[in-house]
């Protein structure tokens, strides 16, 4: 089978670790030629963990309205690969395949509820919301997390929930290497959030949510740990609030980390915490119970289906109500054990492993550009 990657609508957190995960077992995967093509921006990252490798080409992307420039690129890629199949691991893509083209799903606010007040969709994303649909729509195979998202896209883009396949999130096989440690006792209670900037990811509400923790129980050694660029205006928007709030000294961010980075930040703590008000499905979930930390998360369906017994639920836009959960989760070692206990059961029974995850990827793609030849022979 011959094989294009498309990674160029990538651009941080959870995709860019997808794309990472499938290129891991693709470089040595037999009877495939592949070829692969990401922005020039992650290249760091993708060097961590797929390169070097000629079969991996990059492109530069300098800014979203460079999608004509991109896409005409990637068909002139696509003419000199010939693939059977393209696989654009989280679209939407930039361009419309001739060859047979799976596309991965994974953007909850065109699917979900509209969300309201300091979280609502700006007005650009409305407007380009029927161009995202269409571009979906056209896909041979669009691809999703959770039966959950399936049935909202479904309903959402109007098409046969056939055309629609299933393939459950994983650990990162390059966070799997990594060694698991168990809690280290301390006084010291560490909250990690692991996720990049994003409306929906709610992080904004982290400064109120440590200052009700410092209000309600001010003799818990506290501190928030995002991972966030410094530079970006986001981290210096929430830590501006983190100072209005008086808890400045509560709120860190470790900057935009690498795998083993990341890893070694799990290690370090104590808990995780995702307060998201949406989700396609989310990496934090399975990572967090295969490093075997407790984890507090928002009390949505989507969280529910995902997590079961394994974590504390809170409404994500109550800060008081997410303070309390930590405090509990902070000064309950019995508590934390049970949820360490329930995530590790979670990841055995609900999420594959990498490895069975690239072969159902694998089966998906070898699937669809068979039935694109029987389609035009």
């Amino acid at each position: 089978m011959r094989l294009l990657v498309d990674c160029l609508p990538l651009t941080k957190g959870g995709g860019v670790q997808a794309a990472l995960a499938f290129l891991y077992h693709l470089k040595d995967a037999p009877d495939v030629a592949w070829l692969a093509v990401a922005p020039t921006e992650l290249r760091p990252l993708f060097a961590e963990g797929a390169a070097p490798d000629p079969r991996l080409l990059f492109l530069e992307r300098p800014s979203s309205l460079a999608r004509l420039w991109l896409g005409g690129a990637m068909r002139a890629i696509e003419a000199r690969h010939a693939p059977d199949v393209v696989f654009s691991v989280f679209g939407p893509p930039f361009y419309r395949a001739r060859a047979a083209h799976v596309v991965g799903f994974a953007m909850p606010l065109l699917v979900h509820e509209p969300l309201r007040g300091p979280h609502a969709q700006p007005l650009w994303e409305r407007v380009t919301d029927p161009l995202r649909i269409r571009v979906f729509r056209r896909a041979d195979r669009l691809v999703v997390e959770t039966q959950t998202m399936r049935a909202r896209l479904s309903k959402r883009l109007r098409v046969d929930p056939e055309k629609i396949s299933v393939i459950g999130n994983c650990v990162n096989p390059w966070l799997l290497k990594e060694a698991v440690l168990p809690e280290t006792p301390t006084t010291h209670f560490s909250i990690l959030i692991p996720s990049a900037f994003y409306r929906h990811k709610n992080l904004g509400i982290v400064p109120r949510v440590a200052e009700a923790m410092r209000r309600l129980d001010p003799q818990l050694d506290v501190e928030f740990r995002l991972t966030l660029d410094p530079a970006t205006p986001q981290w210096r928007s929430i830590l501006s609030d983190a100072v209005s709030c008086g808890v400045a000294d509560r709120v860190a961010t470790l900057g935009a980390l690498t795998l083993p980075a990341l890893a070694q930040a799990y290690r370090e703590a104590s808990a995780v915490f995702l307060p998201t008000l949406r989700e396609a499905s989310t990496a934090v979930y399975p990572e967090s119970f295969h490093f075997r930390r407790p984890l507090v998360t928002s009390d949505m369906g989507f969280a529910h289906e995902l997590c079961g017994e394994a974590a504390l639920f809170a409404p994500p836009l109550d800060p008081t109500t997410l303070a309390k959960a930590l405090i509990r989760l902070g000064r309950d070692p019995e508590l934390r054990g049970r949820l360490v206990e329930a995530g590790a059961k979670r990841l055995r029974s609900v999420y594959p492993s990498a490895d069975e995850k690239f072969a159902l990827q694998m089966e998906l793609l070898r699937s669809v550009a068979a039935q694109r030849k029987v389609a035009g022979a």
